[in-house]
């Protein structure tokens, strides 16, 4: 049997009924022979099939969306963004030298944190502690911070000289303020003849007195001043050594979600909705744009334009692109059909010709079922198996 010339049409006899009084009717059911033959035969790559869903091209399944779209003027100044990271210091840490580093991704997760240069003076900046004093020298105090910022011990590195129980000690974070944090409180409770500070109770261990670290931000590789526009939730956990250098292993804490690369992308004037591309880049310039999905509504009138990732500036050279919308030759409103077998809309001319469909095949011992086009979820497509 050759491959080419499938016709799949009913015999006159059967459709002279239907082509009389149903043409809509008659011309769905040829389509979905056509369809039926094409899938079975054996001259299709992979052999034949066994079921089969038609949408998109019949007279009740129509979908009048962007079939294609085709480069004009390939432009220039198109770049794929993608996440970057930066290393904020400590707050009022400005370090001698900036740490890089990339960010490994699966397309969605944070993987990694790649360190190229670790960087100085990143170290933590923890909080400190003073005596007020008129007479009191040298008195050198440490704080020790819990994981809620609280002040629970103060380490006497050295007591000076000089001071009184009615000196008062004050602590300074070193973290950004907040109006939420609670001062500390504390008590010089005795000194030594020489005026050593010797004891020094906590009355209010306080809040906010926990170290300030490096953390980082996933930002934009083409424009590392803006946060990275999608993808959220990463938490890293950076790691320096005594002099600043922020040691490679940053720590993932949580993965995060969302963080794909951003290609330019076609923008599309029409009333039409849901039509999605992909576009393929080839050096700086559009080498092509794929329609992944072709929407629903669109009219011949519909334009393109294709732009820069938001984290960008304009192209040099836009380019040019022509939008094709598919045709609806056959004169019906493939959404009403939709509705009708949805069972949003009443129309009894529509249900009868849905209904003939259905009783022809399953006349010829198909199964066939009416479902919803998930490309567009407003037209009907058809499930045939044999």
């Amino acid at each position: 049997m050759s491959c080419e010339g499938l016709t799949g049409f009913p015999t006159a006899t059967q459709m002279e009924g239907l082509a009389t009084n149903l043409p809509v009717v008659w011309e769905e059911i040829c389509a979905i022979q056509q369809a039926i033959l094409a899938a079975s035969s054996q001259c299709q790559p992979g052999g034949g099939q066994m079921c089969t869903t038609i949408n998109g091209t019949t007279p009740m399944t129509f979908v009048n969306g962007v079939s294609s779209v085709h480069v004009d003027v390939v432009g220039s100044g198109y770049y794929l963004d993608y996440p970057g990271v930066v290393f904020i210091p400590p707050v009022g840490s400005v370090p001698s030298i900036t740490a890089t580093a990339t960010v490994t991704t699966n397309g969605g997760n944070i993987l990694s944190i790649n360190v190229i240069n670790g960087g100085l003076g990143y170290q933590p900046v923890p909080a400190t502690l003073a005596v007020s004093s008129v007479g009191g020298t040298l008195a050198v105090l440490e704080p020790l911070v819990n994981a809620s910022g609280q002040i629970m011990g103060i380490n006497i590195v050295n007591g000076g000289s000089g001071y009184t129980t009615a000196d008062s000690i004050i602590a300074t974070r070193a973290v950004l303020p907040n109006p939420g944090y609670v001062n500390a409180i504390f008590a010089i409770t005795s000194v030594s003849i020489t005026g050593q500070i010797i004891g020094i109770a906590i009355l209010n261990p306080g809040s906010g007195y926990q170290n300030s670290i490096t953390t980082l931000q996933i930002v934009s590789s083409l424009n590392p001043l803006l946060p990275y526009p999608i993808g959220g939730s990463f938490i890293g956990t950076v790691l320096t050594d005594s002099f600043g250098v922020i040691n490679s292993n940053v720590l993932i804490n949580n993965t995060g979600a969302g963080y794909a690369d951003i290609l330019p992308y076609l923008v599309i004037t029409d009333p039409g909705t849901g039509a999605t591309t992909s576009l393929t880049l080839s050096g700086t310039s559009i080498a092509s744009i794929a329609v992944t999905s072709p929407g629903t509504q669109y009219t011949q009138s519909a334009t393109g334009a294709v732009l820069n990732p938001p984290t960008y500036i304009a192209p040099v050279v836009p380019a040019v692109v022509t939008v094709n919308v598919a045709n609806n030759t056959f004169g019906t409103n493939p959404a009403l059909y939709w509705q009708v077998w949805a069972g949003t809309t009443t129309d009894k001319a529509i249900s009868t010709q849905l209904n003939a469909v259905l009783s022809y095949f399953a006349g010829l011992g198909y199964t066939i079922v009416i479902q919803t086009n998930p490309a567009t979820g407003s037209t009907i497509q058809w499930r045939v198996c044999w």
